[in-house]
């Protein structure tokens, strides 16, 4: 969208529309055979002011549409729909977790929407309108806006289950830290997105179940499709946190097969020097009659004496299956 605050289109119901110039003051305009569409930045003071002197808008919608955190939710007044949405974050240099809200009030008539950052989903709407492909109505809006998260959430879905089978296929050939932390990474992604796709498809599941009459029947029938698309992403996810449990438990098992190879090696070096060190330490005192003191060969035998101990302490470790 642009980066004004009130950003306006009238749509003529074939499927084209045009940009159209809205000011603070202006009220909604009436062209009975078009659709309004009204794009907002929320944080805009100017663009808070004009919703608040909006007559056709209820309060509820107003402060809806000027709520700074939400929650996906569908809430029917009237005949007026109050949508919110989120989006993965296809911004360049974002987190696609760090996902993009998106409020709509809607009525026959007329589109409100409001958000704070760019948003792909609503871009798409805006260049199918430009090339005679858009919504006609209401209803295939809505439906069309779900329909561009969906694929934008099926987009980001499919490159973490690459990322996932990849660092499984690394789990042998890579190094425990950097598999650690990109593992972290694919867990706080995968549990971000189920944090608001659960309840965006409970959202979309409460509009097909309490529609707005002018809801048709062929975008709900879209928008089950999209709620089959969520129950598919939903158990990815699920599937994705028990393979990443999985993949937890095998990088600790490695590391605690690695810790007891190194303090195996350990306990064969301790094993070999303790007599040894003990040998060499009683004949090393300083006291008289240590034998072979006063001898010539006093120091090849005690060489002589630990290589053969060494040498037994090995072929006993040997038979005994220790290495």
């Amino acid at each position: 969208m642009h980066s004004k605050a009130i950003h306006g289109f009238l749509l003529d119901r074939t499927g084209h529309g045009r940009e159209i110039e809205i000011s603070s003051t202006d009220t909604l305009p009436v062209h009975p055979d078009h659709l309004l569409w009204v794009h907002i930045d929320y944080t805009s003071p100017e663009a808070a002011a004009w919703l608040r002197n909006c007559d056709r808008l209820d309060p509820l919608a107003v402060e809806s549409l000027l709520e700074e955190t939400s929650r996906p939710r569908a809430m029917l007044f009237h005949t007026d729909l109050i949508l919110d949405l989120r989006g993965v974050n296809m911004n360049p240099g974002a987190d696609p977790e760090d996902m993009v809200a998106v409020r709509i009030w809607a009525d026959e008539q007329y589109i409100i929407s409001s958000n704070r950052r760019r948003m792909s989903s609503l871009e798409d709407i805006q260049e199918e309108l430009h090339h005679g492909d858009g919504p006609k109505n209401s209803s295939e809006f809505i439906s069309s806006l779900v329909g561009h998260i969906d694929d934008r959430i099926s987009l980001v879905l499919d490159q973490l289950e690459d990322a996932f089978e990849q660092l499984e296929d690394n789990l042998l050939m890579e190094e425990y830290s950097e598999l650690r932390v990109e593992l972290a990474r694919l867990r706080r992604l995968a549990i971000r997105l189920k944090r608001y796709l659960a309840p965006q498809k409970d959202a979309i599941n409460h509009l097909l179940n309490e529609p707005p009459p002018w809801l048709q029947r062929r975008d709900k029938m879209r928008l089950r499709e999209n709620v089959n698309l969520l129950n598919r992403h939903l158990e990815e996810l699920d599937s994705i946190r028990d393979r990443a449990i999985i993949a937890q438990e095998e990088f600790i098992n490695r590391l605690s097969e690695q810790l007891n190879n190194k303090m195996y090696t350990l306990s064969l070096v301790a094993t070999l020097f303790m007599p040894l060190g003990f040998l060499t330490g009683l004949l090393g005192i300083n006291v008289g009659g240590i034998p072979g003191s006063d001898s010539k060969y006093g120091f090849m035998t005690v060489s002589g004496l630990i290589l053969f101990l060494l040498s037994m302490q090995l072929y006993y470790l040997w038979k005994k299956k220790w290495f």
